[in-house]
């Protein structure tokens, strides 16, 4: 997806507000300044999630202030996913279609974003994850996706968040069960990015024990495709089906043509004005029918 006017503005003023407490005023217009000519001097093949890393390791070099570290906030969420596991899979299998439940609690999980929304807390993943009344997947999209599962040889799921890659397991678990000959392969990010998975996410919360896990060699927080290792972009460009959990990958993928089935949340005023949904409305959609 290209970068947009709605989602340049929506960056500049992040950066305005992260300063707006600082005291000298001079530096700060100094820095805006600089803000705005990173926004001029974007790329053809520049996106919001690319954007966002330039302006984080700007703000850390023109302020000399660490990058955040967001490893306890992970180490957290993962333990808190892990926790409930066990009854989370005791009810997926329990329900009528393990499969499309698995879904849903995986796109619940796309809430603990720590880059979309200003406050995350485990008080309202448990308050989602208990809600009843779940925003359904779409049926349509839903039976194209089970009908290509039947026909699919390879599959690549692309991750999201830490905390949510625990549920995305359950449903990888599921379709290596329901699918045995379906070849899976799990792309997390290369390096750290805010709080999404990568490979040390995938090996703590045992991931990597069911499924090949692999790091797509880049630290934004999407699948940037120009700038992915060779070896992601060709499994992706190879695979019959992707699922590409989280609103970074949809920013980073959309008008790619890849056979993508995106599952998120939408977390922000952009998203909820593309697709006219409620704040935390779930997505179900597949990137050729868009």
């Amino acid at each position: 997806m290209k970068l947009n006017p709605f989602c340049m503005c929506c960056a500049i003023n992040k950066q305005e507000k992260k300063i707006r407490d600082f005291d000298d005023a001079d530096r700060k217009t100094e820095y805006m300044k600089k803000v705005m000519e990173l926004m001029a001097n974007a790329g053809e093949d520049d996106c919001a999630p690319s954007i966002s890393i330039d302006l984080k390791k700007m703000f850390s070099d023109f302020w000399e202030q660490p990058m955040e570290d967001y490893s306890s906030i992970k180490k957290e969420f993962n333990q808190l996913m892990l926790d409930l596991e066990p009854s989370l899979e005791e009810t997926i299998r329990n329900s009528d279609d393990p499969l499309k439940t698995a879904l849903l609690y995986a796109r619940i999980g796309n809430y603990i974003d720590f880059a979309a929304l200003a406050n995350v807390d485990s008080a309202t993943v448990l308050s989602l994850l208990n809600e009843e009344n779940k925003d359904p997947l779409d049926e349509n999209e839903y039976r194209r996706f089970r009908e290509e599962l039947a026909s699919a040889s390879r599959l690549v799921y692309l991750t999201d968040n830490c905390g949510e890659v625990v549920l995305d397991k359950l449903v990888v678990k599921l379709l290596k069960e329901f699918y045995p000959e379906l070849a899976i392969t799990v792309i997390v990010r290369g390096f750290p990015a805010i709080n999404d998975a990568t490979m040390e996410d995938a090996e703590e919360i045992g991931l990597t024990e069911i499924t090949r896990v692999i790091g797509n060699g880049n630290d934004v927080g999407g699948t940037w495709l120009p700038h992915i290792s060779e070896e992601a972009r060709k499994l992706l460009e190879t695979a019959d089906l992707i699922i590409a959990k989280g609103q970074g990958n949809y920013e980073t993928l959309h008008e790619c043509g890849l056979n993508i089935y995106y599952l998120f949340l939408c977390k922000c005023e952009w998203f909820q004005r593309q697709f006219h949904a409620h704040p935390l409305e779930g997505m179900f959609i597949n990137e050729r029918r868009i």
